[in-house]
């Protein structure tokens, strides 16, 4: 949020109004509390705006999201390099290009780090990985060196001077080994980029046989890299073709109508809950979003420095994630479902059969739901990066998974998979389409209401980049859940999608 004191000031003005307002519209049974619900909802939606706005705001200022995908992009680049280099020759890196992929991989790469630097110019680690990435190219480096000399980083200097020592000097003293690593280790995060310049360090240093070693390991990863690598690429296109075959089935069966007025009543909500309560409940969560942020915020720092510790991450992910979306799921209980008198489960149509399903009908329906996402996501990522220049997600979540992604804890993973994927598929699924989407329906077709529900469901993820595909896997979510009438097919699906995503960055950049 801004930190400008005047809007600060009006924000906490906001937040004790709207705690008078509610209680007061809380206790009082006159004919008056409908004016105050909507005096209530009137002040949220400012207190929304206001805070959100400025989180957007800091959030396009800060770019670190991007700026952290983009050298991941650039580590992937010369990663490819460095496997198709081993694959085809079996020699250790090289200072310069040895072929014509070698070069197109090299040039992508650097675009991609002058992108990261462009978003988080104030980053040592990205300047360090730039200038090696230019010395180890063979491309000159002298503007970066120097830049790299000017941060106010107290590692500045003696980054400079190791990178003089390792490529220009090209001599370390053995007894400075131990420093250079040191350093190399606190700045740089396991990865291609940490590698190369240890490698340096052994070699140069005169450490011959652990460069060898160390050089052998590397060609190894590298190979195997290149081989994981073809194996995505093949699973991918084998996942992407059954996709497009169940969309085509989907489309051929397609009815007129996806649903008569007998299935209509296993769909909507089990009343119309209206305007007021829909509202109501995704307003005031997105509110006590805002009350929670100081308490999240308390966690921040924690969250940065327990980069190195991938339990950490995955613990404090856990923990920020169901302190900022539980709250929905209670306010969906107690402002709509509650009051209907039926189970909430039943409510949001959590179901584990159907008229026409049983629980493995619907779990494979979840499965092939996933596999009919591959293709459109794939899609919609092209047209949106051609069409509008779309340069892929910057949520700060992935900074996180980043980290989380190189370390050889056999824990971690696991947590994530748990953070990342079962916590979102339960919490969103719940909320935008048990309890959005059975909304809509009472009111709107079934296209209409996907429509709608997609478009909010990606909205409120705050990611312009990957608005479309988000918006997709939305759509695709409410299709599963009009023809199932069950959610758990989408909560299948969207695990599965957000658990393979985080598997995916795992093979790659683990």
């Amino acid at each position: 949020m801004s930190t400008n004191p005047s809007i600060e000031m009006v924000v906490q003005i906001l937040r004790v109004l709207i705690v008078v307002v509610a209680l007061g519209a809380a206790l009082n049974k006159s004919s008056l509390k409908p004016r105050l619900v909507t005096v209530l909802l009137a002040l949220c939606t400012l207190l929304v705006v206001i805070v959100f706005s400025g989180n957007a705001a800091s959030r396009v200022k800060d770019g670190k999201g991007a700026a952290v995908m983009e050298a991941g992009q650039s580590e992937f680049m010369m990663r490819m390099a460095a496997g198709f280099k081993a694959l085809s020759s079996g020699f250790p890196i090289s200072s310069t290009a040895g072929s014509k992929n070698s070069d197109e991989f090299y040039h992508s790469a650097a675009k991609s780090m002058e992108s990261a630097i462009s978003h988080d110019p104030q980053s040592l680690a990205l300047r360090l990985k730039q200038v090696v990435l230019a010395a180890e190219t063979g491309v000159s480096f002298t503007e970066e060196l120097e830049a790299m000399g000017g941060y106010k980083d107290s590692r500045a200097s003696r980054s400079s001077q190791l990178i003089d020592s390792l490529y220009l000097k090209k001599t370390l003293k053995a007894t400075e080994s131990t420093s250079a690593l040191e350093l190399i280790d606190d700045l740089i995060s396991s990865g291609f980029y940490r590698e190369v310049l240890k490698l340096e360090v052994y070699k140069v240093s005169g450490q011959t046989k652990v460069f060898e070693h160390a050089a052998n390991e590397y060609n190894d990863n590298s190979r195997l890299f290149a081989a994981r690598l073809a194996g995505l690429m093949v699973l991918m296109a084998l996942s992407g073709f059954v996709g497009i075959i169940v969309v085509g089935v989907q489309l051929f069966k397609l009815p007129r109508n996806l649903s008569d007025e007998n299935t209509l009543a296993q769909i909507r909500a089990p009343a119309a809950y209206g305007f007021k309560k829909v509202y109501g409940v995704l307003i005031g969560w997105l509110a006590l979003e805002s009350y929670l942020s100081p308490v999240v915020s308390l966690f921040v720092p924690y969250l940065k420095s327990g980069a190195k510790d991938p339990v950490v991450l995955a613990l404090l992910t856990m923990f920020i994630y169901l302190v900022t979306n539980l709250p929905s799921l209670l306010l969906v209980w107690l402002i709509a479902t509650k009051p209907t008198g039926v189970s909430f489960f039943e409510a949001v149509k959590l179901r584990w059969r159907t008229p026409t399903r049983g629980p493995f009908g619907l779990v494979f329906a979840g499965v092939l739901t996933w596999f009919a996402c591959v293709p459109l996501v794939l899609l919609s990522s092209i047209l949106a990066k051609n069409l509008f220049g779309a340069q892929g997600s910057s949520s700060p979540i992935l900074t996180i998974i980043m980290e989380a992604v190189r370390s050889h804890n056999a824990l971690a993973p696991l947590l994530f998979i748990f953070a990342v994927g079962v916590l979102p598929a339960i919490c969103e699924e719940t909320l935008f389409r048990g309890f959005l989407y059975t909304s809509l329906r009472w009111r709107f077709g079934a296209f209409v209401s996907m429509l709608l529900s997609a478009a909010l469901f990606s909205a409120v993820h705050m990611d312009p980049g990957a608005f479309l595909p988000l918006f997709v896997l939305g759509f695709v979510f409410a299709f599963v859940f009009e023809r199932t009438r069950s959610l758990i097919p989408s909560m299948i699906a969207h695990c599965m999608w957000n658990t393979g995503t985080f598997i995916f960055m795992l093979s790659i950049f683990g």
